[in-house]
């Protein structure tokens, strides 16, 4: 017969157990509803008839970046920061196409589309809509591949005189509707409870699992006072790992 279970088991048990249901219901909450991921901060949406806006932290400082459509083929997008710095970019798209005459739409037809900030002229040539706004599908006017167009997407990167200093990718990227994400994996969070479920059975029955461990190759088995007493410290540390990761889990961003 199971002895009966000490203040410090009940309070192991007792804390996963709130720990599981806690994180489950912030983890529900923190999907709803999704922001934009850019640069490691998530910004909130807010959505009016023909604007969107999204709003947060962003390098340390509060952020407003609004994707405004003007008509099928420009949209305008806003930045402005908690210092004063505001910029307007305005992205034209798609335009008359262009052929291109080499790279990966050779001897295809892709749209034309003109790129400005603050009315001075970023970009202005083909893109092939066929590939990522970071990947290689930029040309020039003339419909040669522009190898130097493309590249990773870097906002507020180092140098950059703004938090919200946007290339031609991040354009055309917030301009194209940008996929929304959430803070939140699901997936380390069943990896939490499995190790809640784990310990919450070696707490709520110790001499249970070292018998079912040993009973194969030991006769008569009986733990040790070194087992015994690393055993509740276990008790003490691993609830406070597993709050770690509960927060990790939570504070997870894809």
């Amino acid at each position: 017969m199971e002895e009966e279970r000490t203040r410090l088991q009940k309070i192991v048990l007792l804390a996963l157990a709130v720990m599981a249901v806690v994180f489950g219901i912030l983890m529900i909450v923190s999907k709803l509803p999704p922001g934009l991921l850019l640069d490691g901060a998530l910004l909130k949406p807010t959505e009016t008839a023909d604007t969107v806006t999204y709003a947060g932290k962003l390098h340390g400082e509060q952020v407003s970046l609004s994707v405004r459509t003007e008509s099928d083929t420009v949209t305008v997008i806003s930045c402005e920061t908690e210092s004063g710095g505001s910029d307007v970019y305005r992205m034209e798209y798609p335009l008359a196409p262009i052929l291109a005459v080499d790279g990966f739409a050779q001897g295809e037809m892709v749209d034309g589309i003109r790129i400005t900030k603050n009315e001075a002229v970023l970009f202005t040539g083909g893109y092939d809509r066929k590939v990522k706004p970071s990947e290689a599908g930029w040309y020039d006017t003339q419909g040669r591949w522009d190898q130097g167009a493309f590249g990773e997407i870097t906002v507020g990167g180092v140098g950059q005189s703004s938090p919200l200093d946007l290339n031609i990718q991040d354009v055309v990227w917030l301009g194209s509707g940008p996929e929304l994400t959430a803070r939140g994996s699901w997936a380390l969070y069943a990896v939490m409870l499995l190790c809640s479920l784990v310990l919450a059975l070696d707490a709520a029955f110790p001499l249970a699992l070292f018998y079912w461990r040993h009973m194969c190759d030991v006769r008569d088995p009986e733990p040790s006072d070194f087992y015994l007493t690393m055993q509740r410290i276990g008790w003490v540390v691993y609830p406070v790992l597993i709050f770690i990761g509960y927060i990790w889990a939570l504070r997870y961003l894809p």
